[in-house]
């Protein structure tokens, strides 16, 4: 047998492998990224679920209605703004009515 056969042979052995190892790689950063996409289509598909289930309860359905008609509710709550309580709201209302009450009384009496 010649020495170059045996060094041709080994070294198709050696790239047949690192092929195999590339490929791989390729395949698993690929399954990598649709799985990345497929993530954010989830994260945007449970927002929009969020906000519709809420909009559903804004129009006076109940949490038991829309279990009735097979709508489970939403694992992640809806983003924006905490509303607070309805007594928060009121107390800071209050509030500032008051401040505008003494910043009209201020003006008044400096004059």
């Amino acid at each position: 047998m010649d020495i170059n056969d045996i060094a041709a042979r080994a070294a198709a052995k050696i790239d047949a492998a690192r092929d195999a190892k590339v490929n791989a790689v390729k395949t698993a950063a690929a399954s990598g990224v649709e799985l990345a996409e497929a993530a954010q289509l989830l994260a945007a598909a449970e927002q929009k679920y969020a906000k519709d289930y809420q909009a559903a309860l804004r129009a006076d359905w109940t949490e038991s209605d829309l279990r009735g008609f097979g709508l489970d509710a939403p694992t992640k709550k809806a983003g924006g703004r905490p509303r607070g309580t309805k007594a928060a709201r009121q107390t800071k209302a209050n509030d500032d009515a008051s401040r505008e009450k003494e910043m009209i009384g201020a003006t008044s009496d400096g004059e």
